[in-house]
C-alpha cells in the first residue's frame, strides 16, 4: 500500500497539527501512517485507498468548532465520519481532515414521558436501540441497512431506510432537531428545532422559527457536522410477527396492487414490508448440502415478507389474518424452510436485534472478489413496473459496454416506506483489482445516472451518487445556485466535504460535469 501524496504544503499541515493537538490533545490525533491507512476506505473498496492528512477525534461541540476555525485559517478542507459504514465514499478523504465523531457517542437523555431522546451522534445505532429496548422505547427506524456499527450523524446524512421504515418513514423523519457545528471560519455552534429556543426542551421539530433542520438531513456531511440529535421516541410494541407469501406470478403490476391493499388496510399494523425478487429467492436456494431440503419449491414470483406489531395480541391475530385475507388469491404462505433447513418457521419467527442486524447485509456485504456499487434508490410504488422495464433495457446496454457483472439484476429486495412509495435496494459488482476499478466506477455513475432520469430519487450520496445526480443534470440551474449560496453562507471556503455534489468552489461551474451519453 503505498502512501497518498498530500494536496497541501507540508508546513502548513504540520501547524494545523499542532493548533488542533493543542485543542484535542494528543491521543486524540494521529498522523501516522498505518492510522491513515486504516481510514483510508469505508466499508467497501470500489474506491481508492485515500489517505488523510490527519485524523481527529473530538468529543465536544466546542473542540469541533476549534477544529473548524483551524480548518479555515489554513484552508484545509475536512471530511466528517461516524461508523466508517458507508459504501459510496462519503467518509473517506484525499489529504485534509478526517473527522471521526465517534468519540460523541453519549445518550445525555431519554424522556420516558415526553418520547424524545438527545444523543451524540458518534453513537452506534446498535448501542442507541439496545439501551431504548431495555425501557421499553424505539426510534422505531432501527437504523440503516449497512449495520448497527453505524452512527446515528450518519442515518441523517444519508436519509436512510431501515427496519421500521415501513411505519416510521426514513431517519429523518424522527429527528426533532440537530447541534451542528458551521465549518465557517467562527465554527458556528447552531441547534435546530424547539432547542433553537435556549429556554425549552428539545421535544418537537416545528414551530419555533424556519425548519433549519431539514438542511443538514441528507446533507451527506456538506452543510455541517453534526455533534448531538433530538429524536422522537414511540412505546416499543410488545407483539411482533412476520408472514411471508410467495406470488404465484412474477407480476410487478400485481406486486404494486398487493402492496397498496397491504399499506391502506392494515396501516398502524405494517411495521415492514419487503419484496423479494423471485431471482434473489434462487440465489438463497443456493445453500450447503445439509441445509438444503430433499425438494426445492418451485419459484413462481417474489416473497412478501409482511411484518406486523401490536400492543394487544388479538389485534396482532386480526393483523395477519387481515394480511392473509389481502394475499390468498395471488399468493401462497411460504416458509424459507422450503430453500434452506436453517431458517426458522413462521410460527416460532421472534424479532430481535440480531435479526434486522443480519437481515439486510446478506444482500449489500460483497465478496472478496467484488466491489459492491450500491444504486438504492426510491420511487412511488406505481412505478415499479416502469422503472424494471427501463432497467432492464438500460442492463443490456450497459453489459455490453461496460461488462460489469449484475448490471441486470433489477433489485435484491425492495423495501416498502410510508404513503406509496419504497426503495429499491440493489447495485452492480466490480472486479476487485485496480485494472477493472476505473471501469466498474464509470458502470456505476453511469447506472445512477439512468436510475435518475427515469424518476429514480437517491438518497445514500455520498460522493458517487451525490455526483451521478449532477452529471444526470437532474437539478435546475437555479437550485444549484441556492445550494451554492447556502453552502457559501455556512462554509464560505467551501471546506467542507468539497467533492459531494462536484461542489468544488462557489465560482465552478456545473454544467461542465453533465455527462450526454445515455441520451
Amino acid at each position: 500500500m503505498s502512501k497518498v501524496k498530500s494536496l497541501y504544503d507540508e508546513s502548513k499541515v504540520k501547524s494545523a497539527y499542532k493548533e488542533i493537538e493543542d485543542i484535542i490533545g494528543s491521543d486524540y490525533i494521529t498522523d501516522k501512517d498505518f492510522m491513515k491507512a486504516a481510514y483510508s476506505r469505508n466499508v467497501d473498496p470500489a474506491f481508492p485507498d485515500r489517505w488523510a492528512d490527519m485524523i481527529v477525534r473530538p468529543e465536544t461541540s466546542e473542540e469541533i468548532s476549534g477544529i473548524v476555525k483551524v480548518a479555515n485559517k489554513y484552508k484545509i478542507h475536512m471530511v466528517p465520519r461516524g461508523g466508517g459504514a458507508d459504501l459510496v465514499g462519503g467518509s473517506v478523504t484525499q489529504s485534509g481532515i478526517l473527522l471521526d465523531l465517534t468519540r460523541i457517542n453519549q445518550i445525555f437523555e431519554v424522556s420516558e414521558t415526553d418520547f424524545y431522546a438527545v444523543v451524540g451522534c458518534g453513537i452506534t445505532w446498535g448501542i442507541l436501540v439496545s439501551e431504548l429496548q431495555k425501557k421499553g422505547l424505539t426510534t422505531g427506524v432501527l437504523g440503516p441497512g449497512s449495520g448497527y456499527s453505524a452512527t446515528i450523524g450518519g442515518g441523517l446524512s444519508n436519509s436512510t431506510a431501515g427496519f421500521g421504515s415501513t411505519k416510521y418513514g426514513l431517519v429523518p423523519d424522527i429527528c426533532l432537531g440537530v447541534e451542528v457545528v458551521l465549518p465557517n471560519p467562527k465554527g458556528t455552534i447552531l441547534r435546530t428545532g424547539a432547542a433553537a429556543n435556549k429556554y425549552a426542551r428539545p421535544f418537537c421539530r416545528y414551530g419555533v422559527a424556519p425548519d433549519f433542520t431539514g438542511l443538514f438531513m441528507g446533507d451527506v456531511g456538506t452543510l455541517g457536522i453534526k455533534s448531538k440529535a433530538f429524536l422522537k421516541l414511540s412505546p416499543d410494541a410488545p407483539y411482533k410477527t412476520r408472514r411471508d407469501f410467495m406470488l404465484k406470478n412474477d407480476d410487478y403490476d400485481l406486486t404494486t396492487k398487493l402492496m397498496h391493499r397491504l399499506q391502506t388496510e392494515i396501516r398502524e399494523g405494517l411495521t415492514d414490508l419487503l419484496v423479494v425478487p423471485s431471482v434473489i429467492v434462487d440465489l438463497k436456494s443456493l445453500v450447503p448440502k445439509e441445509r438444503a431440503p430433499d425438494k426445492k419449491p418451485e419459484i413462481t414470483g417474489p416473497i412478501f415478507q409482511v411484518g406486523l406489531e401490536a400492543f394487544d395480541e388479538r389485534i396482532l391475530d386480526i393483523y395477519i389474518e387481515k394480511a392473509k385475507e389481502i394475499l390468498k388469491n395471488d399468493s401462497r404462505p411460504f416458509e424459507w424452510q422450503e430453500i434452506d433447513l436453517a431458517e426458522p418457521l413462521a410460527k416460532d419467527f421472534e424479532f430481535n436485534l440480531k435479526y434486522a442486524f443480519n437481515y439486510f447485509n446478506q444482500y449489500i456485504s460483497p465478496s472478496p472478489p467484488l466491489v459492491a456499487c450500491t444504486t438504492c434508490h426510491k420511487v412511488p410504488i406505481s412505478h415499479i413496473s416502469e422503472a424494471k422495464r427501463k432497467a432492464d433495457e438500460y442492463a443490456i446496454k450497459a453489459e455490453e459496454k461496460f461488462g460489469v457483472g449484475s448490471a441486470g439484476m433489477f433489485a435484491t429486495v425492495i423495501f416498502t416506506l410510508p404513503n406509496g412509495h419504497c426503495v429499491i435496494v440493489g447495485g452492480l459488482s466490480g472486479e476487485n483489482v485496480d485494472e477493472k476499478r476505473q471501469a466498474s466506477m464509470e458502470a456505476w455513475h453511469s447506472k445512477i445516472r439512468n436510475q435518475v432520469k427515469y424518476g429514480g430519487v437517491h438518497y445514500w450520496l455520498g460522493e458517487s451518487i451525490s455526483q451521478s445526480i449532477v452529471e444526470a443534470d437532474a437539478y435546475s440551474p437555479d437550485f444549484i445556485q441556492f445550494f451554492k449560496d447556502i453552502k457559501k453562507t455556512v462554509d464560505p471556503n467551501f471546506l467542507l466535504s468539497p467533492k459531494k455534489f462536484h461542489l468544488y468552489s462557489y465560482e465552478d461551474d456545473y454544467t461542465k460535469y453533465i455527462v450526454k451519453d445515455e441520451e
